[in-house]
């Protein structure tokens, strides 16, 4: 046998090994049915109360704590959907943990973005001066003020007696709604140059006003498009250099939405409308009116988390669970039962968590965490009820599974197959990951409230705070989590770059956990050694593992090119059982996304088949996406050996959702 043919047998021998490897997860998924997801019991408010009736014991007060900063985007849907969920109303809270920060530096924003934009609309400067996410703020904000003083010209008494185009329509929209369209409608055109897809556009009007009917929209979506033209003349000539070619491009598509709007119309109405516009603004700017008006406009475009929350708790009815809105000071110092510094503090997660522990009910028993765009099953409760009541000393840590796919159209094509498969991990794996180490993972988990005080809280100093609280946990109490088989829907980060930092915080923390574990005096010696153990094993010894194994394709590949292997040396039912292994992973992936449709938000889905084959096609690149899965906690463990890792906690971005996701 020559040098060739011995090093086709070894690659052959690494693709098994790997296809046997990649062949567990029916296994995990045998295991995880047959011991949680096939056992789980059909739970009602009314027989957790008999059952605790029976018991003797009151039943188990829970609160939620959800800490949210720089969330505006999905906190609200949040809080309707935790308030909604189903428990006795009298028996669980939520509280939404803010951040004082926030707030202080939305006021510093919007005093910068208010004086600038004032001074553009007025026409006597620009907006280079602004921070880029400051001036595409100030952008939409101009925007959104234009619209207002279109529409108000749209439906004066005197320009609708004269001139009837669109008006009828936009009257019989509710002023919110109206207002919406037209604004999201002009920010798209603008956000294409004039060349918008009118598809897009009528998505816009469909999700502002769900309730029109088919005939409804066919009259709506021309009338807002020709009150969106003068907006985006005057704007053009207040922001931008070819407002006149981004005009006519917008004119030419208004024309083709209604065959009753001509072109010469169109521009004459446009005109007309658009001058009014501007001595409407100029006539505020002397008034003093509109850097109010601006003001107005951020507060509604860009609201801080504290002012959503402050929103959903104005609105919710009295028959609906308690919801308090706690705020964490600038310079609280982090820790459980800690005090105020007289300086900022850096924000974490376990920072927020420990300073809203100050303010549970009472009564509580239990805690449960969600991350702020949480979308957990509505039994979940019942089921951290019911074991709290049948066992509360095997239940002082519940963590159930986490599906990161929710925004999944919304993501990059690695993304989703990321989201997928991790999915999977917590459905199948994470039971089985549960006999050898004591995971938590800081969302959809509950604990009992004694010990998060017996244990001294969350560490706000690492970057995984769940993972150190469960292994701190196990050492001083002995509390080991148990599986909680209801699921939470969640968030991924949606392009490459946000999902490699936060991969990389956790592959961090990651490494710190086994830093601390390592130095740690609490607990009996072999147990903290056996730890460690774990940690390394299920941390550095399977990143690298799994990274040397992305690399035997691309390097098969190349011997293969240059003639370096003989696969003559395996017989063709073998290599032909090689190739199927590709269909086969590519089969699982389709059946994952499958799987987990249901928990995906549908109101981001593209239309058209075309758009949608494209969604499947973007699947197939999972030989590429298996090679980046671990690269991020590789990274970490590099960096770390230099001592170049990360010291600071890091945002995850969030996706936009309409307020109608679930």
């Amino acid at each position: 046998m020559d040098n060739a043919q011995t090093l086709y047998i070894v690659t052959f021998a690494v693709y098994l090994i790997f296809f046997l490897l990649f062949a567990r997860f029916f296994v995990w998924k045998s295991y995880s049915d047959k011991k949680y997801w096939n056992r789980r019991l059909c739970l009602q408010s009314s027989t957790l109360r008999e059952t605790a009736s029976r018991l003797g014991k009151n039943l188990p007060f829970i609160s939620i704590l959800v800490p949210a900063r720089n969330e505006s985007l999905v906190i609200e849907n949040t809080i309707s959907h935790l308030l909604s969920l189903n428990y006795p109303k009298d028996s669980f809270e939520v509280l939404v943990v803010t951040d004082e920060k926030e707030t202080i530096a939305s006021q510093q924003e919007r005093e910068a973005i208010a004086g600038v934009a004032s001074i553009v609309m007025a026409g006597r400067g620009d907006l280079s001066c602004l921070e880029p996410e400051q001036e595409r703020m100030a952008r939409s904000v101009i925007v959104s003020c234009l619209s207002d003083f279109a529409l108000r010209e749209y439906l004066s008494k005197g320009f609708r007696k004269d001139y009837l185009i669109g008006v009828p329509e936009l009257c019989s929209l509710p002023a919110l709604e109206r207002r919406l369209a037209v604004r999201d409608i002009s920010l798209a055109i603008i956000g294409s140059r004039g060349a918008p897809s009118a598809k897009a556009l009528r998505g816009i009007v469909r999700r502002t006003c769900p309730w029109l009917s088919p005939v409804d929209m066919e009259r709506v979506y021309p009338a807002c498009l020709a009150v969106a033209v003068p907006v985006i003349a005057v704007y053009a000539n207040l922001c931008e250099n070819s407002s006149p070619r981004v005009l006519r491009k917008t004119i030419e598509h208004v024309a083709l939405a209604n065959h009753d709007l001509t072109k010469d119309i169109i521009g004459r109405m446009t005109g007309f409308v658009a001058g009014k516009v501007v001595s409407s603004v100029q006539e505020a700017h002397v008034a003093g009116q509109l850097e109010k008006d601006i003001r107005r406009a951020l507060e509604e475009m860009y609201p801080t988390t504290q002012e959503v929350v402050d929103y959903a708790s104005s609105r919710r009815s009295q028959d609906l669970p308690a919801l308090k809105h706690i705020v964490v000071p600038f310079d609280f110092d982090g820790k459980l039962g800690g005090k105020r510094t007289g300086v900022s503090v850096q924000s974490t997660k376990g920072r927020a968590l420990n300073w809203g522990l100050k303010f549970l009910d009472s009564r509580a028993e239990v805690c449960g965490f969600y991350d702020a765009e949480s979308r957990p099953h509505r039994d979940v409760l019942l089921y951290a009820g019911y074991r709290r009541l049948m066992d509360p000393v095997n239940s002082r840590v519940l963590q159930g599974p986490v599906f990161q796919v929710r925004n999944f159209y919304q993501m990059t094509p690695f993304c989703r197959i990321a989201s997928l498969y991790q999915a999977i991990a917590h459905d199948w794996y994470l039971p089985w990951l549960f006999q050898s180490l004591p995971f938590v993972g800081g969302t959809n988990v509950f604990v009992e409230r004694n010990l998060l005080y017996e244990v001294g809280g969350w560490d706000c100093r690492v970057l995984t705070e769940d993972l150190e609280f469960g292994t701190r946990a196990y050492l001083m109490q002995g509390a080991w989590p148990e599986y909680l088989p209801y699921s939470s829907s969640e968030q991924t980060p949606p392009s490459f770059g946000a999902f490699f930092r936060q991969r990389l915080r956790w592959g961090t923390g990651h490494l710190q956990v086994v830093d601390k574990v390592g130095c740690s005096n609490i607990g009996e010696p072999e147990k903290t050694r056996l730890l460690k153990r774990r940690l390394i094993i299920k941390g550095q010894v399977e990143w690298v593992g799994y990274q040397i194994a992305t690399l035997v394709p691309p390097c098969a590949m190349l011997l293969h090119y240059n003639n370096s292997i003989d696969p003559t040396v395996i017989p063709p039912a073998g290599r032909w059982m090689l190739s199927g292994f590709s269909v086969v992973y590519l089969g699982f992936t389709l059946y994952a996304f499958r799987r987990y449709s249901p928990y995906l938000d549908n109101s981001a889905r593209p239309e058209g088949k075309g758009a949608r084959l494209l969604v499947y096609l973007g699947l197939l690149i999972l030989p590429l996406a298996a090679f980046i899965f671990p690269f991020p906690y590789t990274t970490a463990l590099v960096l770390k050996i230099m001592g170049k890792e990360p010291k600071t906690w890091v945002k995850t971005p969030r996706t936009e959702e309409t307020r109608t996701a679930s």
